[in-house]
């Protein structure tokens, strides 16, 4: 539920870069009996679509007569209705004549086409098959509906226990889905399965009270509708996630796979490439992108080097990362002070922000500790503010454990999650509107992490790390991600072998650490080198508009045009580019 990414200018990063091929659908495809339709009626249709399928994302986004009473239906019927729509809508996409397009019309098409043609790309990979990982598991997705389901009045309670009544049909499509797939090669690696049971675990150990299933409850005052929450949650959600957790030990645990490559599944080479160019938008090989890592890697690594000669007289990388370690002022002493100094990073990039940019969004953010059913195994992000404005964008702060969280990391993090990074790009993307609405809800990954990657390195630019150590913290985050997703998925690396590269290069990471982070990778193929790829992106793209401009360039018109369209394909940035410095030449 959770998934909620032209050579006109050449860079280096994408001069090797082909056209995406057109997608086949289930359906036969054929422009000739494909009546021409307005985008901005595919684009309403495609909204549309997407809250039926998902009734659960029009509560969370709190859109206008929002489905607050059905649940996404994943039995095998309701995921082949959901592939017939987007088919439909692909073919009326592409039956468009996209000359007669204006460009705020053009923008939509492309955002459309790059999410309909992953969406379709990707099905090869049946990820409802093997959904239930500690990332993406149903029970995850409960802490943000349990936020936003409206309570308060006899209609909107009546609306939620309705729909937590049919919670338990879900369960159950769920586990059959995923024993469908352990029974046609489609199973998760064993470590994955092993956190997914102790999350499991701990749901059914915990107060009813505690859990994401109760959160509705917890917003209401109402006694009789407490009382009955809390019965269905008793009697019907509890025993069925019993069952599942019975089936995830029992059956699933001895035939999970031992290797974490999505090369072991049907079409596993396929599934990779397209994930990769679905998270990216580009159609680089996993190749050119395990080498793009190492010499990103090495670039960051050259500036650790020459901060570790001014801090500690030393240009050795071991040697840095020892004294680095060291350093007692680097950790915080508890959750507190580590809140407290995350918040103070976030008003001060607020701040000096506003001199690099024009674009600036009018809404806010607010910073939340992440919650103690994530606390162990979940990870800082970015949630955007709702439609209606009633939810306010939050940043969920990891804090666990505070002691030995790295200040300069916290610091980095902060910025790549609000300003300059993904809540600023993000809320001008949602706040623009000159395109279709639908814009508000399409992205991808390549750009909108690559943008908060580069707005890290950014952010020293600006000079908002608050001290020259912040800063060695910040470039320590290596890009390995780059090289550790196509290792797994691409070169076939074992477990062990990339967490020991990780440890190799991510100083500052525990074992436990390096173990989640390989985890992740393993379920969400290609996504984490997002990170990497976007970065060298916008860097690139920023030095060669640098290059043609010389003192003409102006640094806030190049943000404002990479972000004035929202979260679009990265090869339509590039055109943007391209015609700005072409009419500043002019």
């Amino acid at each position: 539920m959770k998934r909620l990414v032209t050579c006109l200018f050449v860079l280096s990063l994408v001069a090797c870069e082909h056209p995406a091929s057109r997608p086949s659908t289930s359906e036969e495809q054929s422009s000739d009996m494909v009546e021409e339709m307005d985008i901005n009626i595919i684009a309403d249709k495609f909204i549309e679509n997407m809250f039926v399928s998902s009734p659960e994302m029009s509560t969370f986004y709190q859109a206008e007569n929002a489905d607050n009473v059905n649940l996404a239906d994943i039995s095998p019927a309701g995921i082949q209705a959901k592939q017939d729509a987007q088919d439909r809508l692909y073919r009326a996409l592409v039956a468009i004549n996209t000359g007669q397009l204006n460009k705020n019309d053009f923008v939509t098409y492309q955002l459309l086409k790059t999410e309909l043609e992953g969406e379709i790309n990707t099905r090869v990979c049946k990820r409802h098959l093997w959904s239930n990982n500690h990332l993406d598991a149903f029970f995850t997705w409960y802490q943000y509906i349990g936020q936003t389901q409206p309570v308060g009045d006899d209609t909107s309670r009546a609306d939620a226990l309705m729909r937590w009544s049919k919670i338990p049909a879900y369960i159950k499509n769920d586990m059959l889905n995923n024993r469908k797939g352990l029974n046609t090669g489609y199973a998760l690696p064993r470590p994955v399965v092993k956190r997914v049971i102790g999350q499991m675990q701990q749901l059914l150990t915990m107060p009813i009270e505690d859990t994401p299933f109760y959160l509705p409850a917890l917003r209401d005052d109402n006694p009789e509708f407490q009382q009955k929450m809390r019965a269905e949650i008793e009697n019907n959600i509890m025993p069925v996630l019993k069952k599942y957790l019975t089936f995830m030990q029992q059956e699933y645990l001895p035939q999970a796979r031992p290797n974490l490559s999505i090369a072991a599944i049907p079409n596993g080479a396929e599934c990779y490439n397209a994930m990769l160019s679905a998270a990216t938008t580009l159609s680089n090989t996993p190749a050119e992108i395990f080498a793009w890592g190492e010499e990103s890697l090495a670039e960051r690594e050259t500036m650790i080097k020459s901060l570790g000669k001014k801090l500690y007289g030393t240009a050795d990388l071991p040697a840095i990362y020892e004294a680095f370690g060291k350093d007692p002022t680097n950790y915080y002493k508890n959750k507190e002070e580590l809140l407290a100094e995350a918040q103070a990073a976030i008003d001060r990039a607020k701040e000096k922000s506003r001199d690099y940019f024009n674009l600036f969004p009018k809404s806010d953010v607010i910073l939340k500790p992440i919650s103690d059913l994530e606390k162990e195994t979940g990870y800082s992000r970015y949630l955007a503010a709702s439609d209606d404005g009633s939810r306010p964008a939050t940043y969920v702060q990891a804090t666990y454990p505070a002691h030995k969280k790295i200040k300069g990391e916290v610091e980095s993090v902060a910025f790549h999650e609000t300003y300059p990074g993904h809540h600023l790009q993000i809320a001008i993307s949602r706040e623009l509107l000159v395109s279709h609405p639908v814009t508000k809800y399409l992205g991808n990954s390549g750009f909108s992490e690559g943008w908060a990657r580069y707005t890290e390195t950014l952010a020293d630019e600006i000079g908002l790390y608050s001290s020259d150590n912040h800063r060695i913290a910040m470039y320590k985050g290596l890009p390995t991600g780059m090289v550790v997703d196509p290792g797994i998925h691409f070169k076939n690396w074992s477990r062990d072998e990339a967490i020991n590269y990780v440890l190799s290069k991510q100083s500052s990471f525990s074992k436990e650490e390096a173990e989640r982070y390989v985890d992740r990778i393993a379920v969400w193929p290609g996504q984490m080198t997002t990170y990497g790829v976007g970065e060298r992106f916008f860097i690139n793209l920023r030095k060669q508009a640098e290059a043609r401009l010389g003192d003409a360039f102006d640094i806030k018109e190049f943000h404002d045009v990479c972000l004035q369209n929202g979260t679009v394909p990265l090869d339509f940035v590039v055109a943007e580019v391209n015609e700005y410095l072409q009419q500043k030449a002019n």
